[in-house]
């Protein structure tokens, strides 16, 4: 018994108490668990916790996360489509001047935007001698020949090739037009000469530029100044 004793001594104290201190059971009953001796003076064992590995742990994805990753890797992103290159307007100083002799440009109330009875000048007037040959300041293709008297008087409207363009030449001597509707005209072409027809004070010829669609149309008039100076 004496050899016994001591070495129950010497494995209670390697042992590691699981039971909290303050655990008792009678007389002695704390410092048996303590010692990592059962109550009854048997030797208790005790299982250790697996030690942590220092990874966390990680959530499975719910159902309605799983059902939202596979839509949103089928559904695709429309692709943009390039845009369609458009033709470059035709430059300025390919064009011609519509007058073939001399002319002046006339006054303010000669430019575009002057005052007109009910209405607001739409041209540039350009004062020449009767006679005074008109052309084409770019080919195209023949809208419109018509008499207005109480307006343009002759007049001619030309769609111009390749670009969104209509030219109109209006107050045209009479008997001087030289092209019909639907006649395909090149640049420089002869299309009548400058007179004094319809609604005019005297020799002159009233030129028009409708952009963004047809001469009255769904297109609307500009400026012409700027181009006929362009084209000098």
């Amino acid at each position: 018994m004496r050899r016994i004793l001591p070495a129950l001594t010497i494995a209670a104290a390697l042992l590691v108490s699981v039971a909290p201190s303050s655990a008792t059971n009678g007389d002695g009953g704390a410092e048996a668990v303590q010692a990592g001796l059962s109550p009854s003076g048997g030797v208790r064992y005790a299982t250790l916790a697996p030690k942590p590995t220092g990874k966390p742990v990680k959530d499975k994805p719910s159902k309605r996360q799983k059902r939202r990753a596979r839509r949103k890797a089928r559904t695709k992103k429309p692709v943009p489509k390039p845009p369609v290159p458009q033709p470059a307007p035709p430059p300025a100083s390919d064009h011609v001047f519509p007058i073939r002799g001399s002319f002046t440009f006339g006054g303010e109330d000669s430019r575009f935007g002057a005052g007109r009875p009910g209405h607001k000048h739409q041209g540039q007037d350009m004062s020449a001698a009767e006679g005074t040959p008109v052309v084409a300041p770019w080919p195209g293709t023949v809208e419109v020949v018509k008499f207005q008297a109480a307006g343009a008087g002759y007049y001619v409207v030309l769609d111009g090739e390749g670009e969104d363009r209509d030219y109109v030449f209006m107050h045209l001597r009479k008997g001087s037009i030289l092209v019909e509707r639907g006649q395909a005209v090149g640049k420089g072409q002869p299309i009548g000469e400058v007179g004094s027809t319809g609604a005019s004070s005297g020799p002159h010829l009233h030129f028009e530029i409708w952009v963004e669609g047809g001469w009255y149309s769904g297109g609307h008039p500009v400026d012409p100044l700027p181009s006929l100076q362009s084209w000098l």
